[in-house]
């Protein structure tokens, strides 16, 4: 098991997550982080689930303490394909 006194957060490789999925049983929690087309599954106990949600609350919390509320308004995707480009036809 990792030290977690001995972890520097700093020299660690990091992808970007960007979605997460999961689903649980009685015994067991399964989840996915998402990283653009890349996917890490990961499974763990009840137990170990409720306690990185617990970590997880903590560091929104502190983050919204010190930055402000985090807005969850969904960005709004403007498509590569705009109605002004139907109007082009055979134009090059």
């Amino acid at each position: 098991m990792v030290d977690p006194t001995k972890v520097n957060m700093n020299q660690l490789p990091k992808k970007f997550v960007d979605g997460a999925i999961g689903a649980h049983g009685k015994d067991i929690f399964s989840f996915a982080l998402t990283s653009g087309n890349n996917l890490d599954s990961f499974a763990t106990t009840p137990q170990v689930m409720k306690s990185i949600s617990i970590w997880i609350g903590k560091q929104v919390e502190n983050y919204e303490k010190q930055f402000g509320v985090i807005d969850m308004t969904p960005p709004s995707v403007v498509s590569p394909l705009q109605v002004s480009d139907l109007d082009k036809g055979g134009e090059k």
